[in-house]
């Protein structure tokens, strides 16, 4: 019996300290939840984004796995975000570091100590076609959504939140980007998404996304992105130094392994 009375303090201690696996948010409807996360869009913060694609072909004998980390600033639409990232990636067996920086006028890419550039023209370029795109609707991309239980993601408390892609929703917003990427039709695409939202601020802190996108050439797609410091000042500018080689160069070079880039 007082093992059993020791038990019980211990356990009204861990549960005045950090919850004993309890929580003291009550559960939100999802849809309201996701709601309210798209009405309180990032503006900048601190980004970790894992992606892993396996393409169903022959020709492609392994998965290309791509992690990204570091801070973000978005273009709000106008033009395309700020960004500082640090880049590991594994293609064709190899891995692969390097440093991704944009700056909303151009955009800096260092691949395994080789530096490239795409140019303010091309950039400029993008911004015009971004301004004028028709607007996106991410919240139309959820299907019916279900509370999944509670998480702590990105330093903030929040909800989890899963629903279907609506496959429909998402190639009616992304076939224009499809058609500037030269594909003649966008895939199908199906799957389901996780998100956690902040029980206190309402907003995104980390997105789970598995899909399948079906056409001439399938894929399966695994995405995680977990964000952290929303609303935080970030700082990010132009690299030091110069020696950076057009980006058509590193097109080239991948198309000489086999790697198919449009030149444009």
């Amino acid at each position: 019996m007082r093992s059993l009375g020791i038990l019980a303090l211990l356990c009204v201690a861990v549960v005045n300290a950090a919850g004993c696996g309890g929580s003291s948010h009550e559960t939100v409807k999802p849809e309201a939840m996701l709601d309210a996360a798209v009405a309180h869009p990032i503006k900048s913060a601190q980004t970790d984004i894992d992606l892993r694609l396996q393409v169903r072909d022959p020709r492609y004998t392994g998965p290309l796995a791509l992690r990204l980390t570091g801070p973000y600033v978005s273009g709000e639409g106008r033009r395309i975000p700020k960004l500082d990232w640090r880049m590991n990636a594994s293609a064709l067996g190899f891995p692969v570091g390097g440093h991704v920086v944009s700056t909303g006028t151009n955009v800096y890419l260092t691949v395994s100590g080789s530096q490239y550039q795409v140019g303010t023209a091309a950039v400029a370029a993008a911004n015009e076609r971004l301004a004028e795109a028709p607007a996106i609707h991410p919240r139309s991309w959820f299907g019916r959504p279900r509370v999944d239980g509670q998480g702590h993601e990105g330093g903030e408390d929040c909800e989890r939140i899963s629903a279907p892609l609506r496959g429909d929703a998402v190639a009616r917003d992304l076939g224009p980007l499809i058609a500037g990427l030269g594909l003649s039709e966008a895939p199908s695409v199906s799957g389901r998404a996780s998100a956690c939202v902040g029980f206190d601020d309402r907003t995104l802190h980390e997105l789970q996304v598995g899909a399948v996108l079906s056409g001439p050439t399938s894929a399966a797609i695994d995405l995680d992105v977990e964000i952290s410091d929303v609303g935080q000042s970030q700082s990010i500018s132009t690299p030091a130094g110069g020696g950076y080689r057009p980006i058509r160069d590193l097109a080239l070079t991948l198309n000489d392994l086999g790697v198919s880039i449009p030149l444009g």
